[in-house]
């Protein structure tokens, strides 16, 4: 396994897509991290292509429930931190589960350090071949970038499908998406035997995949925000909408109906509606992929174990 350390402020991924009636930002949070040592001659795990741009986020949903059409917004960004790398090796990770960190290296910076995107493991999957994968966003990372957990680099990313973006005319410096309704979801698989992934993890403990309806009540999973709940205010096709909020690194969490403990899909965008005569904010949403669709796709079932 290779080690690795923060090192540096947090920073949000810069930009959004904007689309109809919402202002979305993308739930992962880009930090830079510095490989400080290897263990067993393990070389450091650099990706040699560069990084996806950082301005790289979600797709569009439907028009939420407003009155007026909103203006663009950004939600509120989490606060910055500094950490200096360690001198002491972190003990290396036993499992990774539903919630858990992940971080997805992206690109060297030089010296030692590492462009990466902090997200969220979605759930346990097994793919058609019965191989154990994990579930994540996937404007989180391109295939073959190398996964960490808890400062070590444990896996890569396996399979991934993220919307493809273009310029905003309206919005110079902007991005939109070229399809609002674009696949988001990624796969990933853990290349250290000793580390094992969870099919459940405290509360979330799916029992099955469902299909959202509004007004379900729901609760999701993030790395940053934790453990909230709400309810299911709109589908659209592949798509989720609920009134939680949520902020960048919480991308890939999983999202889980508490009546029948189904898990319903995998956190992708942080949502803000406000009135477009005065700027106020009505209301914050988060938006979700379909994990039953990126289970059709990949021809993976849910490992609840």
């Amino acid at each position: 396994m290779t080690e690795y350390f923060e090192d540096g402020e947090s920073i949000l991924a810069k930009g959004s897509r904007l689309a109809a009636v919402l202002r979305r930002t993308a739930c992962a949070a880009a930090v830079t991290v510095a490989a400080t040592s290897t263990l067993g001659g393990v070389a450091t795990a650099a990706p040699a292509t560069p990084a996806p741009s950082s301005s790289a986020t979600a797709p569009s949903a439907t028009k939420a429930p407003s009155t007026k059409a909103p203006t663009t917004k950004s939600p509120a960004a989490p606060s910055t931190k500094t950490q200096a790398p360690s001198a002491a090796v972190p003990p290396a990770p036993k499992s990774v589960g539903p919630g858990d960190r992940i971080d997805i290296l992206q690109r060297s910076l030089g010296d030692g350090k590492f462009q990466a995107l902090q997200c969220t493991m979605g759930f346990a999957v097994t793919s058609g071949t019965g191989e154990r994968l994990g579930v994540t966003a996937g404007h989180c990372g391109s295939v073959s970038k190398p996964v960490g957990v808890d400062h070590w680099v444990v896996g890569q990313i396996v399979e991934s499908h993220a919307p493809a973006v273009k310029p905003d005319p309206k919005r110079p410096g902007q991005m939109a998406p070229v399809d609002p309704f674009a696949p988001d979801w990624a796969t990933f698989r853990l290349t250290d035997k000793s580390v094992k992934m969870l099919g459940s993890k405290g509360r979330i403990a799916p029992y099955s995949v469902g299909t959202a309806k509004v007004g379900d009540k729901v609760c999701q999973q993030g790395s940053v925000n934790g453990y909230r709940c709400g309810k299911v205010v709109q589908t659209k096709g592949d798509w989720i909408l609920t009134d939680i909020t949520t902020t960048q690194g919480d991308s890939g969490g999983p999202l889980i109906r508490t009546s029948d403990h189904a898990a319903l899909g995998i956190i992708t965008d942080a949502v803000t509606l406000s009135d477009s005569d005065t700027g106020q904010v009505k209301g914050k949403a988060t938006q979700y992929y379909s994990l039953q669709a990126a289970l059709r796709a990949s021809g993976a079932t849910l490992a609840t174990r």
